[in-house]
């Protein structure tokens, strides 16, 4: 997190905790606002895509997909990046694709990047996914990271499908990415409940159970990996342990690199490039 981001939520946690004591019912309203609303709150100015890249868009009734793709290669990626992330976080790892014959896809999700609205959920997450992935027709591999692992999850349970899956630091709990934001902005009780209610009502009150299990029984490709930090300070080593026993796939565990560190890591970048690379596994 840079300095101008805790600067920011220090400010808005100093505030809701004074507005939670004479106005309670009005802090819950902005807490949940703030839930569904990606940090930082600043937009980058440009989308800084690479060199040679190309800008794409995806469109589908009440929902536009911006993003960009580079490379020509016969194959197809689809980068997707997590909550509050951007498609900038894959310039390293498109760059390393296209040397492996891929065609990448980047895509910033709705209420991130440049013009993509303000706030935003994983379903809806999900929802953008699946739409870009269903107009690439074929995608050979998937590259999601944090709470994109989880959108990416609930749309290969819709319509997409990819030959090859890297999840990094995926979340599987949607309670502990509750407990972090309660924890980070310091809400008091009634405050953290309000926001809880709201997840309940859109999404229903089963839902921290229901999007677990969902994605722990999920089929997922012959070729999938699991990567994750075991210094990541939001989403615990422990989600990805037990989507690896589960599923029955590998897991790479790396150290020192943070939750958001991981996506730049040479040895994260190499061993995406060596599942990209792989042979498919006959059906």
């Amino acid at each position: 997190m840079s300095r101008r981001e805790a600067v920011a939520l220090k400010t808005i946690s100093v505030g809701l905790a004074g507005l939670s004591y004479v106005a309670p019912a009005l802090a819950g309203r902005i807490a949940t606002y703030l839930w569904f609303t990606p940090f930082p709150l600043a937009r980058p100015r440009s989308p800084g895509i690479p060199p040679g890249a190309r800008r794409i868009t995806f469109e589908s009734p009440g929902l536009v997909v911006h993003g960009y793709e580079i490379g020509d290669g016969s194959r197809t990626a689809l980068l997707i990046h997590g909550w509050a992330g951007s498609s900038r976080q894959y310039r390293r790892i498109a760059l390393r694709l296209t040397q492996e014959g891929y065609r990448c896809v980047v895509i910033d999700l709705p209420a991130h990047g440049i013009e993509a609205g303000r706030s935003t959920d994983a379903l809806e997450m999900a929802d953008a996914i699946e739409i870009a992935g269903n107009a690439l027709g074929k995608v050979d591999i998937v590259v999601a990271h944090s709470l994109g692992a989880m959108a990416t999850a609930v749309a290969m349970q819709g319509s997409l499908r990819a030959d090859r899956l890297v999840l990094v630091a995926p979340g599987l709990r949607p309670h502990q990415a509750l407990d972090w934001f309660v924890a980070t902005l310091r809400l008091r009780p009634a405050v953290a409940t309000a926001v809880e209610q709201s997840m309940e009502r859109r999404f229903g009150e089963d839902l921290w159970d229901r999007m677990p299990k969902e994605m722990l029984d999920m089929n997922v490709p012959g070729r999938t990996l699991l990567i994750h930090d075991v210094d990541d300070d939001i989403v615990p080593i422990d989600h990805a342990k037990l989507l690896s026993e589960r599923w029955g796939v590998g897991l790479v565990s790396t150290r020192g690199h943070g939750h958001n560190g991981v996506l730049r890591a040479s040895e994260v970048i190499d061993q995406i490039a060596i599942l990209a690379s792989a042979e498919p596994v006959s059906v």
